[in-house]
């Protein structure tokens, strides 16, 4: 009888066993992908500065979407083995936290590789704009005819190319503000036309720092021997920022919304009111690296 008890008791540990194995299952050891960062690297011509804010990795694996993660990046991949590796350079539109997107102007970085188990491929991406990629303009303020002179509220004299504190390159832009000239609304002197002909997406990538808040937007207007009529909208903008930042404004809802046929770059700095004064006596913005850029 004990016999047969120690049997049905070791018959009985072994089914729970088998059933907890069922239940949960051993789990796979992933092999991991280690993205320091995404370097793009230009033409510098055609394509201007190879300045980005690169911030996110978008991941895929033999064409599936695996996700996307936060730059220094080690991500772990249950696919192993020789696997077909997709790597896409993420920012926030807008330079918002919670509107990360891929920017699509840029080249995806592909290869085949093969995924072992608990071990690390260290991958640094280097990518280019995409062919097809449109500069309707690239504005550096290297040169005295910059584009931004069409001075709509202010005053010219708040416009000055500077060296002091630039970016990169010799010159740029300073937009000065005080108590007298609080506000300055100022937008290229040219128009661009045919933005959205091959695609609705239009982005404008911009290198800044600022004491103040800056909103960009765009000014529409009929062509064709129509009279000009100019419909303005402002929306995304930057908060101040003590170093050189670089934000990329997704400008396509409003230029759909527009709805005109060409449009002038438009930018407003002000200083900021608070209790019914102005927030400072004296502030500044500089712009470098100003492309418009679309397919």
């Amino acid at each position: 009888m004990r016999k047969w008890m120690d049997i049905s008791i070791a018959s009985l540990v072994l089914a729970m066993m088998a059933s907890c194995d069922v239940i949960n299952p051993a789990e796979s050891i992933p092999a991991y992908i280690y993205v320091p960062d995404i370097e793009l690297q230009t033409n510098g011509v055609t394509q201007g500065t190879d300045s980005e804010k690169i911030t996110d990795v978008w991941l895929s694996v033999d064409g599936g979407f695996l996700g996307a993660y936060t730059l220094p990046a080690l991500i772990p991949v249950l696919e192993v083995g020789n696997r077909e590796i997709i790597l896409q350079a993420g920012i926030k539109d807008n330079g918002i936290n919670s509107t990360p997107d891929i920017y699509p102007y840029y080249e995806s970085f592909a290869y085949s590789g093969e995924l072992i188990s608990n071990e690390v491929d260290t991958v640094r991406p280097v990518i280019g704009y995409q062919d097809g990629v449109v500069f309707a303009f690239i504005e550096n303020f290297e040169r005295n005819d910059y584009l931004f002179q069409d001075v709509l509220r202010g005053e010219p004299g708040q416009l000055q190319l500077v060296a002091d504190g630039v970016f990169e390159g010799s010159q740029s832009l300073r937009i000065s503000l005080d108590t007298a000239s609080s506000f300055v609304e100022v937008a290229t002197n040219e128009r661009f036309g045919g933005l959205t002909e091959r695609s609705p997406l239009v982005y404008l990538e911009v290198n800044y720092r600022s004491d103040v808040p800056v909103i960009f937007g765009v000014i529409g207007h009929e062509v064709n021997g129509l009279p000009s009529q100019g419909i303005l909208s402002t929306n995304p903008g930057f908060s101040p920022s003590e170093g050189w930042n670089k934000i990329y404004f997704n400008l396509s809802r409003l230029i759909i919304e527009v709805n005109r046929e060409e449009f002038q770059i438009v930018l407003q700095a002000f200083i900021p009111v608070e209790n019914g004064q102005l927030a400072q006596k004296s502030a500044n913005v500089w712009l470098d690296n100003i492309k418009l850029v679309h397919f």
